[in-house]
């Protein structure tokens, strides 16, 4: 079935670019690696195709050759080029998709499909979306779709570890009017887990990985694989009160344990945004308890600020969408002198199904505090920031500190973070930019201190070329140098042009994240380009 799937693709694409009433946007990606030692070389080729049909049709595809990518699997057929592909009409009265479905019903708690080539996931839907528009204040929506979401256990694997086939049915409705809207979501969806998925799972280091290894004896070859049927009720619904934004949403959710009984579960999630004397502030808060479920198709908010920095970015807390709660506050304001001020501060814990769950609202929680509640995981993250252009708007500056604090039962890791950038802009339209970031990492569960350093200055030539060096230190260790040139033409196109080396580290998206290899001594090219 997927071979004659991949040909009506290619059956499709062929027919678009002869049809005579369209316009097509097409976008291309290049990228080649060459380095040494352990280095991941990677030679990656994307193709965008963006069709307008005169008729109200649209069509896009995204085809993929990569021999090796950087990560995921090497493209060895035909039937493996094809990313995506799905075809959308509009009109007055509804909308229907046919082919990989990307949905996103209020925050995600039940369903949010979504890819990200960076960290190479898909959890789309193949099949067909179809919104009705009874008026003006309500929709009815239906989606049916199957696929094998493949997805990673460990962030180091290169290639996927689990691969898990679904087929599902969502129906549901949104309402809009002044005020306030909400929608409904009802979604019944089956999985089928091979022993090989079972057994990978074990590896998880929450309370599902826990369970099935407690389950040993039970998972083996014998015993190839479970199906089961999963139901799950969302509703969710947002007001305002004057100056206030309110959102609020739950998820119901049954399923079962693996390889054992029914069990219940659910997923919560409320924010709300208020200026006060020109202060704005955003409140998130998450609530995620479905401990035994395996989630596919729901990345709810993260309810963290995900930090931009390179170093900060190194230690990034990854979700766990099935049992997790906490709560996000972010404050920002603009003064009259072009100032801007920003902070935030994140804390969670997971649930522990043998206690009761601490109080996730004390701000107060000491550092002996924080090690006591080491048995559910805690994290706590703050950020203050500072960004201002002088009068004439010659010279920038962002100064920020960043303070990171997680314990998992793999590692406890406390980080500070100071990372500055400076930008001076010439009367002739050139610009200097230096970029600078100091941390200190201690790594309590092995005892050890790193220090590093990370600087990047670059010269920007009117906007069509840039030079860029990196410097990625560790104190009395590791070394990292690398130079990279970047030229825009006219045409729209652009190249990079990197040679050195260059740390690996956590690619985040969504929660989710993966590591990138080191790459040493080696040179990198990216081109792209539309046409």
């Amino acid at each position: 079935m997927k071979n004659n799937i991949n040909y009506y693709y290619l059956f499709f694409l062929i027919f678009s670019f002869i049809y005579p009433s369209s316009q097509a946007i097409l976008s291309y990606e290049l990228k080649f690696s060459e380095g040494k030692g352990d280095s991941r070389n990677y030679f990656e080729n994307l193709l965008d195709i963006n069709y307008f049909f005169n008729s109200g049709l649209y069509l896009f595809a995204q085809i993929e050759y990569s021999s090796p990518p950087l990560l995921g699997s090497e493209t060895k057929a035909l039937n493996d080029i094809t990313n995506i592909f799905y075809l959308q009409h509009s009109s007055s009265k509804y909308d229907l998709t046919l082919g990989n479905l990307y949905l996103l019903y209020g925050r995600g708690l039940s369903l949010h499909t979504y890819q990200d080539q960076d960290i190479d996931y898909d959890n789309s839907l193949k099949g067909i979306d179809f919104n009705y528009h009874i008026n003006d204040n309500i929709d009815l929506f239906l989606s049916l779709g199957t696929n094998e979401v493949k997805s990673r256990t460990n962030p180091a694997d290169i290639e996927p570890s689990i691969s898990i086939d679904n087929d599902i049915i969502s129906i549901g409705s949104t309402f809009n009017y002044n005020n306030i809207n909400f929608h409904y979501l009802s979604m019944i969806y089956d999985q089928s887990y091979a022993y090989d998925d079972i057994n990978n799972l074990k590896s998880l280091s929450n309370i599902l990985g826990d369970y099935l290894t407690t389950l040993s004896g039970v998972i083996s070859e014998d015993n190839p694989g479970y199906d089961m049927t999963n139901i799950e009720h969302n509703l969710g619904m947002e007001f305002v009160l004057g100056p206030i934004d309110f959102y609020v949403e739950k998820s119901l959710v049954f399923y079962d344990k693996l390889l054992a009984e029914r069990v219940d579960g659910y997923k919560n999630y409320f924010s709300t945004y208020m200026n006060i004397f020109d202060f704005n502030i955003i409140y998130e808060y998450k609530d995620y308890s479905t401990p035994y479920l395996y989630n596919i198709f729901s990345t709810p908010p993260i309810a963290f600020r995900e930090a931009s920095s390179i170093l900060s970015s190194r230690n990034l807390h990854t979700i766990d969408f099935s049992n997790e709660y906490g709560y996000h506050l972010e404050i920002n304001r603009s003064f009259d002198n072009s100032l801007n001020f920003l902070a935030s501060y994140a804390f969670a814990l997971h649930h522990n199904e043998d206690q009761n769950d601490p109080n996730v609202f004390d701000f107060s929680i000491s550092l002996d505090d924080f090690l006591e509640l080491s048995d559910y995981f805690p994290y706590k993250q703050y950020y203050v920031e500072c960004s201002n252009w002088n009068k004439n708007g010659k010279f920038y500056y962002r100064i920020g500190y960043d303070y990171f604090y997680e314990i998992t039962n793999l590692k406890t890791i406390k980080a500070q973070t100071v990372p500055m950038q400076y930008v001076y802009s010439f009367k002739t339209g050139n610009s200097l930019t230096f970029y600078l970031e100091l941390q200190e990492k201690i790594v309590a569960s092995t005892n050890t201190e790193h220090k590093y350093f990370y600087f990047s200055p670059s010269y920007n030539h009117f906007g069509s070329w840039l030079l860029t060096f990196f410097a990625d230190i560790e104190k009395e260790s590791d070394k990292w140098y690398a130079l990279d040139i970047t030229k825009n033409f006219k045409n729209s196109s652009q190249i990079s042009l990197f040679y050195g080396s260059q740390k690996g580290g956590l690619v985040c998206a969504n929660g989710s994240c993966v590591m990138q290899p080191d790459f040493e001594d080696g040179f990198k090219v990216t081109y792209r380009t539309n046409f």
